[in-house]
């Protein structure tokens, strides 16, 4: 199971962590980053099977692959800000995790425009 894999990543990397975060500082980022990445490789396969998922089920809806591909892309921004911010916590820098945050809300908010449009457009023809 993928899982045992992540989550023994997460343990080893962790107790590897706080180990060299006393030793040297320097490489238990290093370390915290590689074992982030290592994670969301071993992660890819269930999100390409969600997004072929969703991309099956809207298509026999009839809704356009555009509003797929933009779900998905609001989905991996929310991903990688989360990650970046939690990167950041870890590192010692929250500061700047929160701003990392803030600037993916104004992404996702910007990005999901057309969602929105699209919404209004619809409910505007359905009242009318």
């Amino acid at each position: 199971m993928e899982i045992l894999k992540i989550v023994a990543i997460a343990i080893i990397g962790a107790i590897f962590f706080f180990y060299l975060k006393s030793v040297n500082s320097e490489l238990s980022g290093l370390l915290c980053l590689g074992a982030g990445i290592l994670i969301l490789i071993l992660s890819i396969n269930y999100v390409l099977t969600a997004v072929s998922f969703f991309k099956e089920y809207i298509n026999s809806l009839g809704i356009s692959s555009s509003t797929l591909l933009l779900i998905v892309k609001i989905t991996i921004i929310a991903y990688l800000i989360e990650f970046s911010k939690s990167l950041c916590e870890d590192l010692g820098s929250k500061s700047l995790g929160a701003k990392v945050e803030f600037a993916g809300r104004i992404i996702i908010f910007v990005t999901s425009i057309p969602i929105f449009s699209s919404l209004i457009y619809t409910l505007t023809k359905l009242i009318i």
